[in-house]
């Protein structure tokens, strides 16, 4: 059975120049995982990858 993934909380302060890159580096497996399960139900990788920034991007502008 695959090990569960989980969110961690961040090490560093939001005002600390590492605080991004943990942010990026705890979503990998996250992001990996969510892209593989899309291509295993027939989507485009490079197409979901775009989709995924689209979405992304939506959440930080107002409504």
């Amino acid at each position: 059975m695959a090990k569960a993934l989980t969110i961690a909380a961040p090490q560093h302060p939001v005002t600390s120049t590492a605080y991004e890159q943990e942010c990026r580096e705890m979503l990998v497996p996250h992001l990996e995982a969510l892209l593989d399960k899309i291509e295993a139900a027939g989507w485009e990788r490079r197409q979901a990858a775009s989709a995924l920034m689209y979405l992304a991007a939506k959440r930080l502008t107002p409504a």
